[in-house]
């Protein structure tokens, strides 16, 4: 799939493999959707599913949203997939089944900007 190069690059790509997780992945992308801070893409590559997990994040109208369809190769290759496409300048991993604070993504940036010399950020949770 070719990347548009006409269209700036979104300050943040979310990169979610998603492979039978149809009752997930909404809330996933809801979360995404959510975000007090708008400038992002998501790129969900759907590695095979045959249990309408692209259907549910079909469902989700946004057109920072891409959902790449692929026949299964593994959660690696999905994530591989979804780097090849990714356009933003920082990338963050989500998992299908997994969802982001809606200032999960304002506080990312506001991590990487305060240490320019960084190459990554994360938190760490504490239990």
């Amino acid at each position: 799939m070719p990347r548009d190069s006409a269209t700036p690059a979104p300050a943040v790509s979310i990169l979610t493999p998603a492979y039978d997780v149809a009752r997930l992945v909404g809330a996933a992308v809801d979360s995404v959707l959510a975000q007090d801070f708008p400038d992002w893409e998501m790129i969900v590559v759907d590695d095979g599913s045959r249990d309408g997990t692209a259907e549910a994040v079909a469902a989700r109208r946004d057109p920072r949203i891409r959902l790449i369809v692929q026949e299964n190769a593994g959660v690696s290759a999905a994530r591989s997939r979804a780097m090849a496409e990714a356009r933003g300048e920082a990338i963050l991993f989500l998992d299908a089944d997994d969802w982001l604070a809606p200032d999960a993504l304002s506080r990312l940036l506001a991590a990487l900007a305060a240490a320019p010399e960084a190459v990554g950020a994360s938190r760490r949770l504490l239990r």
